[in-house]
């Protein structure tokens, strides 16, 4: 255990100051932002027949979150994550070094895994606080309560479903050098996700790219939350495993 803690706290240092970090608070301030500037401009429109304006807000940056911005920041931190050591070459460095490749493999899994963990722990914070602003130039929205359970629930739960489509960039990602693969291979997924939004809610659980959105919907969350974690953890394990022994 100690020496994946090295290897998780190594790649942890890698990642500073690098695009994957930035893009770990920039994706979710990027939606909140978009959202703001739609209810700016056509907040009556939008919200006149609601009781509480706040939680159509929340709800439609956590829509557009689970369904298509989670899984493109997962994609990305995958092919990022492993291109720092594709580009530049550093497999024979890292192999080089006194610990089992299984650590290494796993050590990058963690840290991208703790990106999107990131990103989904700021994404409740910058709502409430663009909430907060809408508040201070909308005056109808002053009595209006946060919806903290949505924006705590929503989030958290997507974030734990999404752990299958993590390991399966993850693979994509260090199987292959060139960037483009693992990129197709989520456009692709993100694109067939929003094709078959409209498909049964079971299916939507166990497809990777719509189960985050599946585990933060209020209706029955639970099979895309247990799939996405368990099948998640299951593959992540198994994709260290085989990348070690392929090394």
């Amino acid at each position: 255990m100690s020496e994946l803690r090295r290897a998780i706290l190594s790649e942890s240092l890698k990642i500073k100051r690098t695009l994957a970090l930035r893009l770990a608070v920039l994706a979710p301030l990027f939606i909140v932002l978009l959202q703001t500037g739609v209810y700016l401009g056509r907040g009556e429109d939008l919200e006149r027949a609601r009781a509480n304006p706040i939680v159509g807000f929340a709800r439609g940056i956590v829509t557009l979150w689970t369904l298509v911005f989670l899984p493109f920041y997962a994609t990305l931190a995958g092919a990022l994550v492993a291109g720092l050591d594709h580009h530049e070459h550093h497999w024979e460095q890292l192999f080089a070094l006194p610990v089992r490749r299984r650590s290494v493999y796993a050590s990058k899994w963690f840290v991208v895994v703790g990106l999107v963990v990131v990103s989904s722990v700021l994404l409740p914070m910058f709502t409430v606080l663009a909430a907060t602003g809408l508040k201070l130039v909308r005056h109808e929205w002053s009595s209006a309560a946060m919806p903290v359970g949505l924006l705590l629930n929503g989030p958290a739960r997507s974030c734990a479903a999404a752990l299958l489509l993590i390991s399966v960039q993850f693979w994509f990602s260090l199987r292959w050098r060139s960037l483009m693969v693992p990129l197709a291979v989520g456009i692709a997924g993100i694109m067939s996700g929003i094709i078959l939004i409209t498909a049964p809610l079971r299916l939507l659980s166990v497809y990777p790219w719509t189960a985050p959105a599946a585990a933060a919907s209020p209706n029955q969350p639970t099979l895309a939350l247990v799939w996405g974690a368990t099948a998640g953890l299951i593959v992540g394990a198994a994709s260290c495993w085989r990348l070690a022994r392929r090394g």
